[in-house]
């Protein structure tokens, strides 16, 4: 298991049923971070690494900026309507000063075996990808969701140290985000419902089992 920090000043995670306001997750995805992961890694497949577990833990509640913007509404598709309708100024919630640790647990992956990569697991990737970002090839910048949503630094904490408030998987919690993405259409995207710790907390160096959430394929065929 190895600990990564990951620091923006400011992404954006429309929610599956916003409209023409685009709200806001109030945290970034699991799914989102781990495909910030693949691109830290240079990875292109979805399913290279699944099975990995993410557990995570904010320096503080990430704040909401509501902005002007331009808005594309035909993100996949349909080149006539994009060009006509899919390019206008709309409204849009953005996340400021995103600081959190992430926990990156590969015992359970399965990917990884099932598709190559060399044999290296995720969090051995990160690890190389981080220290040695010259053995990286990949197209662009690593960003926390959308392209124009740059990470400023993703750093190995050795050992967590300072106080954290955790975002922990519970049926019950009050906060709902998406573990996989049907970038198509819908069918194939799974939430999990988590709830933000009230206070911070003493960080620790291996979270309890239950503050992880595996992220798995749904897609039929692929799952693990």
């Amino acid at each position: 298991m190895i600990t990564v920090r990951v620091q923006a000043p400011y992404a954006s995670f429309r929610r599956s049923y916003a409209r023409s306001f685009a709200e806001s997750y109030p945290f970034a995805p699991p799914a989102t971070v781990y495909g910030m992961l693949l691109s830290l890694v240079g990875e292109r497949s979805r399913a290279r690494h699944v099975g990995v577990r993410l557990a995570f833990a904010y320096a503080r509640q990430p704040a909401v900026a509501t902005t002007l913007r331009k808005l594309s509404r035909y993100k996949y598709g349909v080149a006539t309507k994009q060009e006509k309708l899919g390019n206008a100024p709309d409204f849009v919630e953005t996340l400021c000063g995103l600081d959190f640790l992430c926990w990156i647990d590969s015992s359970g992956e399965v990917g990884a075996a099932r598709h190559g990569a060399g044999g290296a697991r995720l969090e051995e990737r990160v690890e190389r990808a981080v220290l040695s970002p010259e053995t990286v090839t990949r197209s662009g910048i690593v960003c926390l969701g959308l392209s124009d949503d740059a990470v400023d630094a993703v750093t190995l904490v050795r050992r967590p140290e300072g106080r954290w408030r955790s975002l922990v998987p519970d049926e019950a919690g009050e906060v709902e985000l998406p573990t996989w993405v049907d970038h198509v259409g819908s069918l194939d995207t799974r939430w999990r419902r988590f709830h933000f710790d009230a206070e911070p907390k003493e960080s620790s160096p291996s979270p309890p089992p239950e503050h992880f959430v595996a992220i798995e394929d749904p897609r039929p065929g692929r799952r693990a």
